[in-house]
């Protein structure tokens, strides 16, 4: 049976290379920014709406892996931010007896909604491993865009340094006044 994070199970549940999605209709463009260094692309699929990418690095598999980046862009979903993240929460603390959820920011972002929340589990039961993830989600007018950065270790400082500035790469634009393409937007 393959080992799946119990962060991907739930995405899944819950609802490049370039990295960029666009929704048809508002000219609404999600950038997830570039790859981390040393990353491939170990899983994707597009279907329904919803565009899912996983990143894992160069020598391992989405099955057996250190860190993960996921990518998703859910055209049509408009949970908000707070839902979405509630809903994440409420599946991750029954996937997971010991854990924790940390809201850690939220805002605006080019005039969208945006929050960052540090999931914590200290025994993920498919994996016997703990699992640390940041997650970002950004609440356009037309998709709901995630990324996401899991550690299966307590990652050091220089690690979540990266792993943040990775997640400050995603942005969500659709050039009109209040969302701007520029290089803020974009």
């Amino acid at each position: 049976m393959k080992k799946t994070s119990i962060v991907r199970k739930l995405m899944l549940a819950i609802a490049m290379l370039p990295l960029a999605v666009q929704t048809a209709q508002a000219e609404e463009f999600g950038s997830f920014g570039a790859p981390p260094k040393g990353f491939k692309v170990g899983y994707q699929t597009a279907q329904n709406g919803v565009t899912l990418i996983e990143l894992v690095p160069q020598k391992q598999t989405v099955e057996d892996w250190t860190q993960m980046v996921t990518l998703q862009s859910m055209a049509g979903m408009k949970p908000g931010v707070e839902q979405f993240f509630g809903n994440l929460s409420a599946s991750w603390q029954n996937a997971c007896p010991q854990s924790s959820v940390t809201p850690i920011t939220a805002g605006e972002e080019n005039g969208y909604p945006f929050a960052l929340v540090m999931l914590f589990c200290a025994n993920n039961p498919q994996t016997s491993k703990p699992e640390f993830t940041w997650i970002k989600a950004v609440q356009g007018n037309e998709a709901l865009y995630v990324k996401q950065y899991a550690f299966r270790y307590e990652p050091t400082k220089a690690e979540l340094t990266n792993a943040v500035m990775h997640l400050r790469n995603l942005r969500v634009c659709d050039n009109s006044a209040g969302h701007p393409c520029n290089k803020k937007g974009k």
